[in-house]
């Protein structure tokens, strides 16, 4: 079976509407629980599929390093992750889970578990990726700089 088959098998499979399809059917992309943007990705030049799913934005500054930082250790021996990888989209700017099967080898249905493993590790690891604290210490900060630098009249 070939990358596109089996991903239009998946729709079939899953209910999906064939609106979450793209003009070409060769990406299937919807938002799961209205937090999770998920996308199955069967390409042109490739007979695999990528589950991709968006976990955060990359950001800036301190909290961007301590993001990729913590993305990185959590990739170590793909024990958090289950054998997906946290990669940066440079791109989209932001933190994915991403996960490659051979169409060949993989049925709709063990596509339809590994997404919905994909997504549950997607689910668990957000929290730690988002780090609202930090998020909130460098807006905090990035104010109070504005405050500090602004020109006066002499």
């Amino acid at each position: 079976m070939t990358a596109i088959e089996l991903l239009k098998n998946w729709v079939h499979v899953a209910g999906i509407d064939n609106a979450a399809l793209d003009k070409s059917g060769r990406v299937c992309a919807f938002i799961f629980d209205n937090r999770l943007p998920v996308s199955i990705e069967a390409p042109a030049y490739s007979d695999d599929l990528f589950i991709v799913v968006e976990i955060t934005p990359v950001g800036t500054g301190e909290v961007r390093r301590k993001r990729l930082e913590a993305a990185m250790q959590l990739n170590a021996y793909a024990l958090e992750t289950r054998g997906a990888v946290l990669g940066w989209d440079t791109v989209g700017e932001r933190i994915t889970l991403t996960y490659r099967t051979t169409a060949e080898t993989t049925s709709a249905e063990q596509l339809d578990n590994m997404i919905g493993n994909i997504v549950e590790i997607a689910d668990h690891l957000q929290p730690s990726l988002v780090m609202e604290q930090e998020c909130a210490r460098q807006e905090q900060v990035n104010n109070s700089m504005n405050l500090n630098l602004q020109a006066i009249q002499p």
